[in-house]
């Protein structure tokens, strides 16, 4: 049996985890720590994760970062983000892995933000994985569990109602 690599996972897969819980839990701080807690889980059951393939070792990942937000949600009252939190923050990243970011003001950056916070969690959950994970809509369908086309329709949906929202400069209704 071949050894599971945990430095090479952790490098290919942080960020997904990261974003996958930033989106449900919008706190960086509880996104760190639920990063953290799913790479722990990731060591205790490396036998398991080395018999997978890549892809496999991937939605393993992504499904136990997702359960232990969906547990943390169900133990804790939300967390909102601070007004100092940013929004394009994460790990091992600086401006110059998102250059669209450096151009947006604070300000912006609040707008975005509290736009796809309002966004129904399905269409959340697209939009983090694709613009923050930098997953495509075929790899999002695989760990969701949806068809591509949902995906594309979830993305497409997302974009209008978060075009709406910063339309509306950044007004969010019900």
């Amino acid at each position: 049996m071949k050894a599971w690599d945990f430095d090479a996972a952790y490098r290919a897969y942080a960020r997904m985890v990261y974003w996958t819980a930033y989106g449900i839990l919008k706190s960086d701080s509880d996104a760190m720590d639920v990063s953290q807690d799913t790479f722990m889980r990731a060591i205790k059951h490396e036998k398991k994760l080395a018999a997978m393939t890549d892809a496999q070792q991937k939605g393993w990942l992504y499904r136990v970062a997702y359960n232990l937000c969906m547990d943390k949600k169900r133990r804790e009252k939300r967390e909102f983000p601070s007004e100092t939190e940013e929004l394009f923050d994460g790990p091992d990243m600086d401006q110059s892995t998102l250059p669209e970011a450096a151009a947006l003001s604070k300000e912006q950056k609040r707008l975005v933000r509290d736009a796809i916070d309002a966004l129904p969690e399905v269409y959340r959950e697209t939009v983090v994985l694709h613009y923050f994970s930098g997953l495509p809509y075929e790899e999002i369908a695989a760990l969701t569990g949806a068809s591509e086309g949902t995906i594309k329709s979830r993305m497409s949906r997302a974009k209008g109602k978060l075009l709406e929202t910063l339309k509306k400069g950044g007004e969010i209704h019900g």
